[in-house]
């Protein structure tokens, strides 16, 4: 199964979003320009079909309903948070439609306003039933997070629980006890370490040995990666460097360079997703790496992808990542922000980037065309006091 096209309402500060979405997407833009909020419309769905989750927790997790519903609702889709998802599986076609709005009476709880979802053009749920209108406490709940109404749609609820997003943050991972929060997969790290020890030994050692040959190319003089625990329980990344030395100098996660860590972070993130396939989430995956190493991720992307199961969305500031001859101009969503909210685009669409497209300009300055601040005297002059 796979995501194909996203509709949106009022989402964040998108007022409307129309995209369609291929095996992969560059999602690319100024800065507050909503490109974590575009990814976050799809750890939404995760969040609301995953265990332990729902509408109401997906909501509260991101401020409640007045935090996620863009500033332009009132004059748009009648103040309702709209989420419209189509999904190819083989010869099926799903749709999956999700309306929000406030409670009334000043209470502003949200309630489904419409939840509706369609296999082949057939509609197979559609809400508010009569049910529904008997008890209207039902509508603080979809029926996707519910297993005693999703049977015939399951297969849905389970895709979208397998949305997974990587942003480490290497200070996090150093130091886990700095995280305060309760998620079952952190997706900043404090539980890195400890989900690879979670795994059977022997798949754990087989994706490390993975994960080494690939950093034994990207990391100088490294030789080794392992994972130990220690007499406290406490597991540990284990890395061998070679020196003049008869045996490799070790290091530990806690001496590693943010580069290393996140690199480490992004191939076991890659490599445990192509297990499960699903949504990956990539949040500037080119952070601290460097640049010969951030030319190779659309290959890396690419190879990781090959049995088509596995689709990654991912927000970059790197042009090298564009510019590699693999990546299509339909696969590049620009962002560009108007006083209108935000507007989606795939550069394949931007009619004013089709003759330089032709011409075979580089695609990272079509884009820097379309998204670089126009004036920067003002940052330049900070220093100044002018």
């Amino acid at each position: 199964m796979r995501v194909t096209h996203v509709t949106a309402g009022n989402w964040r500060n998108f007022k409307s979003l129309d995209v369609e979405i291929g095996n992969r997407l560059f999602v690319v833009g100024p800065n507050a320009a909503g490109k974590s909020n575009f990814l976050d419309l799809f750890r939404f769905m995760g969040d609301v079909a995953g265990p332990g989750g729902g509408l109401s927790a997906a909501l509260d997790k991101r401020g409640g309903l007045a935090k996620v519903r863009s500033l332009f609702a009132r004059n748009h889709q009648k103040g309702r948070l709209v989420l419209d998802i189509q999904l190819q599986d083989g010869d099926d076609r799903w749709r999956y439609e999700l309306r929000i709005r406030g409670q009334s009476g000043g209470q502003n709880k949200p309630i489904v306003d419409t939840e509706v979802v369609e296999l082949n053009g057939e509609v197979i749920l559609t809400r508010p039933d009569t049910a529904d209108k008997a008890d209207p406490e039902r509508l603080t709940q979809t029926h996707l997070e519910q297993i005693g109404y999703n049977q015939q749609f399951r297969k849905l609820a389970e895709y979208f629980a397998k949305v997974r997003y990587f942003h480490l943050v290497p200070q996090v991972i150093r130091e886990p006890v700095r995280l305060i929060g309760g998620t079952d997969v952190d997706p900043y790290g404090s539980d890195f370490i400890a989900e690879m020890n979670a795994l059977t030994p022997r798949t754990r050692d087989a994706w490390l040995r993975r994960i080494q040959t690939a950093l034994q190319a990207a990391v100088p003089e490294f030789q080794t990666l392992k994972l130990k625990v220690d007499p406290a329980g406490r597991p540990h990344l284990e890395a061998g460097y070679r020196n003049w030395r008869a045996t490799p100098s070790r290091q530990s996660e806690a001496d590693f360079s943010d580069g290393t860590l996140r690199l480490i972070g992004l191939l076991w993130t890659l490599v445990s997703s192509k297990s499960n396939g699903g949504v990956l989430l990539l949040e500037e995956p080119e952070l601290s790496l460097n640049s010969a190493i951030v030319r190779t991720l659309p290959t890396v992307l690419a190879t990781a992808q090959r049995d088509k199961t596995l689709q990654v969305l991912l927000s970059t500031h790197a042009p090298e990542l564009l510019d590699d001859e693999g990546v299509l101009p339909r696969e590049i969503l620009v962002l560009q922000v108007t006083g209108d909210g935000t507007t989606a685009q795939l550069l394949s669409e931007i009619e004013k980037a089709t003759d330089d497209i032709e011409a075979g300009l580089p695609v990272s300055e079509i884009v820097d065309g379309f998204i670089s601040p126009q004036d920067l005297s003002g940052l330049i002059n900070v220093g100044t006091g002018r």
